[in-house]
């Protein structure tokens, strides 16, 4: 089924839809969401990644937000929401989620151009990672990071973490600790994970300003 996206300028005005595969080989703008599930267990700070499905044609087996997805034709960034339910099977209504606002990706590479007004959400929801319905063709995993011990990875100063997971094993769900390195996560260039772990703890901390 082919899917299509409504496309921008850059300055978010809406100038058509186009299908999926064109937005991305012309580098048209385009509207994403993204939505990182965040929980305090114990005075500690968690943030959930999810393990991308080696089935996934770009980073597969990576390391990324929580549950994220385009924005097709006539959505609103409210009907992002529906990414939550689809790649982890909870429903939760569009007020729970914290707005951060729009970050900016810009790719240009030879097999893949991206364009993208990224609205991002930071979602407290403090269930068991196994609790989760992970969608197989999308998610091969959860891994709860916690946000010190997160920070320290980010900013090298240490190689390895060991971080409690859930995945998918022929069709059950698994726990295990594992290691986790920085290049197990996708590589951004503007320290997008680092915000996400401040505003996390902002967050909870009850500040009242955040923003991505």
């Amino acid at each position: 089924m082919t899917e299509y996206l409504d496309v921008f300028d850059c300055f978010m005005e809406k100038t058509g839809t186009e299908e999926r595969k064109i937005v991305h080989s012309k580098g048209l703008w385009h509207q994403t969401f993204h939505c990182w599930i965040i929980k305090k267990v114990k005075n500690k700070i968690y943030v959930i990644f999810q393990k991308r499905s080696e089935k996934k044609s770009d980073s597969p087996n990576m390391l990324d937000i929580t549950a994220a997805g385009h924005l097709e034709v006539g959505e609103t960034k409210e009907d992002g929401i529906r990414e939550v339910k689809e790649e982890l099977g909870i429903n939760v209504p569009y007020s729970n989620l914290k707005y951060l606002g729009i970050r900016i990706e810009v790719i240009d590479v030879p097999y893949f151009k991206n364009n993208e007004f990224q609205h991002v959400y930071l979602l407290e929801d403090n269930r068991n990672l196994e609790e989760y319905t992970l969608q197989e063709s999308e998610v091969a995993g959860l891994v709860a990071i916690e946000l010190n011990e997160g920070l320290k990875l980010l900013d090298g100063e240490c190689s390895v973490l060991q971080c409690e997971s859930v995945f998918l094993e022929n069709g059950k769900k698994v726990k295990k600790v594992i290691n986790v390195r920085l290049e197990d996560i996708i590589p951004r260039l503007d320290n997008y994970y680092k915000k996400v772990f401040i505003m996390a703890e902002r967050y909870f901390s009850n500040c009242k300003y955040l923003s991505i």
